[in-house]
């Protein structure tokens, strides 16, 4: 654990891709998928094979290859939509590590920020029922309708902390979010422990090596 404000150089700001570096939710969605089809069809599926390719998903993709019934598809979508909005948030995990690791950022005097593909106010709920809320200086959302956009998320993010791109560290296991953010002028990192993960130039392994590899990577520009 470092000294609190060590000095050593560090960025300003690190924002994460909440919904993939921070919180696992395979879990939530697994329970959201079986018990809406429970409920609606009375019928008990397991929706495990389809968790690690879908779960990022709409769960519309899901039900297309669940179900062959399109109306009954249309009504399990909605309700596990509202299932994973409400009784599914217990079932959210954090990735292991993660909370360590965002506490060492706290310690080095290092805003911490998250962009989210869900609305902020959905967002915000999941943040609170794991605890992660309490690292995070900003969580920025994307409103209804809206293009999940992380780099404008994370501006939003930078103009509230108000830290130039130049100073901030992006994290997602997304390589085209990746590289959007290192076009927009921030230090882009893979968060390898997320599942699907699609490595790059710079892979940062565990939770636990996320202070080390910034700390590196800013004495190496330093």
């Amino acid at each position: 654990m470092p000294l609190v404000g060590s000095g050593r150089p560090h960025p300003r700001a690190v924002i994460f891709d909440f919904d993939r570096a921070l919180i696992d939710s395979r879990r939530a969605w697994r329970y959201a998928v079986e018990e809406s089809v429970a409920s609606l069809s009375r019928v008990r599926i397991d929706a495990g094979p389809l968790v690690e390719e879908y779960h990022t998903r709409p769960f519309s993709h899901a039900m297309a290859i669940l179900l062959d019934d399109r109306v009954l598809m249309e009504r399990c979508t909605a309700l596990a939509g509202e299932m994973y909005r409400r009784s599914a948030l217990k079932r959210l995990l954090v990735h292991e590590g993660a909370g360590m690791a965002l506490d060492a950022l706290r310690g080095e005097l290092v805003d911490i920020a998250a962009v989210s593909r869900l609305p902020r106010a959905q967002a915000m709920k999941q943040a609170e029922s794991t605890g992660l809320d309490r690292f995070l200086a900003i969580l920025v959302g994307t409103g209804d309708g809206q293009a999940w956009n992380p780099v404008a998320a994370a501006r939003i993010c930078l103009d509230f902390l108000e830290w130039p791109v130049s100073e901030a560290a992006y994290i997602g296991p997304d390589n085209r979010d990746r590289d959007a953010a290192g076009r927009a002028g921030m230090a882009s990192f893979c968060a390898g422990w997320s599942p699907g993960a699609e490595p790059g130039e710079r892979v940062i392994m565990s939770p636990r090596d996320v202070l080390p590899d910034l700390l590196r990577c800013w004495a190496a520009r330093a």
